[in-house]
């Protein structure tokens, strides 16, 4: 019974060894090609989700795949992130064994680009040099005080009527005059295209007493400043961006694409689909 027992956890560590090295060469066959496909400096990272993978790899129908690259330079972009979930990833097992996979079939991918925060402040210095530029999320309860508080807000400032869902909260260090002043602005984000629209709607230096103080001038360009149209480059698969929001430290559009092929010329070009 004992050697019955001790057989058979042999088997099952033998066998999820031979899962694992079965996954990681699905893994490195996929990461090739997606790197072919985003015209990538290096192989991205893929990971094969679902246990265990022999049997997702006989079928030649992964559930779902996780694709991630970053520090990308991209166009006048230097440190973009690229983010996607491929689900039913079709492979024929055959190929994948013997190394030779000419193309991969996906039924749906969603793509993400993430925009961090140096290179939206190289965007933005082109106007006004700008430092420590900070990024985060919106939610009602600033949209509520700052509301509240308009007071301290330079004038033409509002927050009325904003979706917190695509707003997103600026702070930086810019020099007008000889003087450093911490600004800290509320904008709306917009696609415009594939492109993304940041528009200040809200205003405030330091504190914000002072803010309603200004010269008008001052006025005018701090919205010169925060008024920037960020071009992130082509999506994952080209497709069409339907969502854009704030994270901490960055900005992110997405969108979500059918029917893709990787890797294979010959076959119809990706349809894209909105959300």
């Amino acid at each position: 019974m004992k050697r019955i027992v001790i057989g058979l956890i042999v088997a099952i560590v033998l066998l999820v060894a031979v899962d694992f090295a079965a996954a990681s060469a699905a893994e490195y066959q996929v990461s090739a090609k997606m790197r072919e496909q985003l015209a990538l400096p290096d192989d991205p990272a893929v990971k094969i989700n679902g246990f265990p993978f022999l049997t997702q790899a006989f079928a030649g129908d992964y559930s779902r795949v996780d694709v991630e690259a970053n520090y990308l330079a991209i166009g006048k972009m230097e440190n973009l992130g690229i983010r996607t979930q491929l689900f039913h990833v079709r492979v024929p097992f055959s190929q994948v064994i013997s190394g030779s996979v000419r193309s991969i079939r996906v039924d749906n991918a969603e793509g993400t680009v993430r925009i961090m925060k140096d290179d939206l402040m190289r965007q933005m210095s082109q106007v006004t040099p700008i430092t420590k530029l900070t990024v985060s999320p919106v939610d009602d309860g600033a949209l509520d005080a700052a509301l509240a508080d308009s007071g301290k807000a330079t004038p033409g400032s509002s927050v009325t009527g904003i979706n917190p869902d695509s707003a997103v909260r600026l702070g930086g260090v810019v020099s007008f005059l000889g003087q450093k002043m911490n600004v800290q602005v509320i904008a709306v984000l917009n696609l415009a295209g594939n492109q993304i629209q940041i528009t200040p709607r809200d205003i405030r230096i330091g504190s914000g007493a002072e803010a309603a103080q200004l010269p008008q001038l001052v006025q005018t360009q701090l919205r010169k400043l925060f008024t920037v149209k960020v071009d992130p480059g082509v999506l994952p698969f080209s497709v069409t961006p339907t969502r854009l929001r704030a994270v901490p430290d960055a900005l992110e559009i997405s969108g979500v694409a059918h029917d893709v092929v990787l890797g294979s010329p010959t076959q119809p070009t990706t349809s894209t689909s909105n959300n």
